[in-house]
């Protein structure tokens, strides 16, 4: 359209004369750090503190509330520096978009900002998860105690991510010109192969779940960000074919112009030529690794929370309905309608809990439209009713006490329930992070092997599956090389047919480690360590400058063959 290309004209042109202004970067850089130091001195922390679960900021300090313990230093610093990194992500954004445009191409000038990028989103990840997680009794929100050995491999994995990238692009800097161009020439069809298949099955589920938003009359904006964060899940689902595809374009698309011939022929071997994608393929498996360690099995989890929130027409997301709970050394009774999958998002809905006596007669019950409960604090129940019993008869009904906001609650102390402890003994693994799966094993290890064994597989299968991609990688390379008269066809349908036989081969080691019929260590690993092998293989035969084995060249026998004279008056 005429306006669109008038637009790009003018940013082109704007963009051309920042690279002429001296020194631009490093002053709107020098700019930002002023800024801060300003805040810094003018004390913005105390102004505007961070907001620490199940802490408060007052006068200059952080205080416990709902019965949680003292802060410990690593809160301290966190509701320190939270406030100026939050405005840091505004001010540092703008600088680095700004270099961004001004130095795109030259990758030398870029490196530098992005590694300080990289380390800024690094640092205020870490701090946000820290201030929203482990602010609380070292308890999750659903009451299961914290694991801090795998918290703390959750954190390096968060900062692990940014500063991946980053070190991506600084092996792009050191790179030769002809890695340069084998990397660019692959990173453009994976994009666009991870955009496609991103595009593709978000229009999948919006279909199927179309009629459920319209009948729940949700904003754009809340489907919006329900999609986004569903980022981590699509991010490793779609990941292993994306590259998959990427890689056989880019060797094909390469060896049908004979640029690896040549490449070959100025005395790179094929490993040299390869190693770009065989780098980029890592990074992806890095980063697949940190979403599936916890991010990606929660987005699914909550995901399929909120459909059935969305179909029950309710508010809140539902992870599970119908919840019936006794627990007979308090004698108190508990049925939940629906929980929600984070109650830092929802409440309980529908709750009753009867209390008895050691003869089995009710001497309380509870009657509440919803509940939440704080960690390390009390549990709080809203709009409802207290009825109290005198030798099993009902003596007094009484409302929840009406507070100065307007809303009737009633916070009780005494009850040690959790919503963890409730459910835990129907939870599934499918849709529970590292931390989740080692805090239920740690709190249940007098269960039966068979009840753990799937909780210990999906274990390592969080850790496996990443590296998924990685081997489709090690497989496709040497089937999309195609420098003779043999086609690049063949190469392209057995690494489909090998895609496949990956799945195939996943879900059935998985299923068999969950069952207790492989090790639950080695089960997720197998269809890798397979697929792997196969690919190097496959790559010593490129290697060598050597057709690719067929089929039917394997299992194809010898038949040995009588030699016979040409000349038959010679044999007579």
């Amino acid at each position: 359209m005429p306006w669109t290309s008038h637009i790009i004209t003018r940013l082109r042109e704007l963009q051309m004369r920042s690279r002429r202004w001296p020194y631009a970067g490093r002053i709107t850089f020098a700019l930002a750090l002023i800024a801060m130091l300003l805040l810094v001195t003018q004390g913005h922390h105390l102004d505007n503190p961070a907001d620490i679960a199940g802490y408060d900021f007052q006068n200059g300090r952080l205080v416990a509330e709902r019965g949680a313990p003292p802060p410990s230093a690593a809160l301290k610093v966190v509701s320190v520096l939270l406030p100026y990194l939050d405005r840091w992500m505004w001010v540092g954004g703008i600088v680095f978009i700004s270099i961004l445009l001004r130095q795109w191409g030259v990758t030398r000038k870029l490196v530098l900002p992005c590694w300080v990028a990289a380390a800024s989103v690094a640092a205020w990840a870490v701090a946000t998860d820290i201030a929203h997680q482990l602010g609380v009794m070292q308890m999750t929100e659903l009451g299961e105690p914290l694991s801090l050995s795998a918290y703390y491999t959750k954190l390096v994995l968060l900062a692990l991510a940014p500063l991946c990238i980053s070190g991506l692009l600084h092996y792009y800097h050191l790179c030769g010109a002809l890695d340069r161009y084998t990397m660019r020439t692959f990173l453009a069809p994976l994009i666009f192969c991870f955009a496609a298949f991103t595009s593709l099955w978000l229009i999948m589920d919006l279909l199927d779940n179309l009629k459920d938003f319209q009948e729940a009359q949700a904003p754009l904006g809340r489907v919006l960000l329900f999609y986004l964060g569903v980022m981590p899940f699509i991010f490793v689902s779609v990941m292993p074919a994306s590259l998959l595809l990427s890689v056989l374009y880019t060797l094909t698309r390469m060896s049908r112009a004979n640029e690896i011939i040549a490449m070959l022929g100025a005395g790179r071997s094929v490993l040299q030529v390869l190693t770009p994608l065989f780098v980029v393929s890592a990074v992806v498996s890095l980063l697949s690794m940190a979403a599936n360690y916890h991010w990606a099995p929660r987005a699914e989890g909550k995901k399929e929370a909120v459909i059935r929130g969305l179909e029950g027409r309710q508010r809140d997301s539902i992870m599970q309905s119908s919840i019936m709970y006794r627990n007979p050394s308090q004698g108190r009774t508990w049925f939940i309608a629906s929980m929600p999958f984070s109650l830092r998002d929802g409440r309980l809905r529908g709750v009753q809990v009867r209390e008895a006596d050691a003869h089995g007669r009710p001497t309380r019950v509870l009657h509440a439209d919803s509940a939440t409960w704080f960690p390390g604090g009390p549990w709080r129940f809203y709009d409802g009713r207290e009825v109290l019993y005198v030798d099993g008869q009902p003596a007094a009904i009484r409302p929840f006490p009406q507070h100065s906001s307007g809303w009737q609650a009633l916070d009780i102390h005494s009850y040690d329930e959790t919503p963890w402890s409730m459910i835990s003994h129907d939870l599934t693994p499918d849709f529970m992070g590292v931390p989740e799966i080692v805090s239920y094993l740690r709190a249940r290890p007098d269960d039966h092997p068979s009840r753990l064994a799937p909780f210990r597989t999906h274990f390592y299968h969080r850790f496996a599956l990443p590296w998924q991609s990685f081997a489709l990688a090690l497989v496709a390379a040497p089937l999309g090389i195609a420098y003779s008269r043999r086609g690049a066809v063949g190469g392209i349908a057995g690494s489909i047919f090998i895609f496949f036989a990956l799945l195939f081969l996943n879900n059935l080691c998985l299923n068999l480690g969950k069952g207790g019929h492989l090790p639950a260590w080695l089960s997720p690993w197998i269809p890798h360590l397979l697929f792997g092998s196969l690919g190097a293989v496959l790559l010593h035969y490129r290697s060598q400058n050597k057709d690719l084995p067929r089929p039917s060249q394997l299992f194809k026998q010898s038949v040995t063959r009588i030699a016979r004279p040409r000349n038959r008056q010679a044999a007579a």
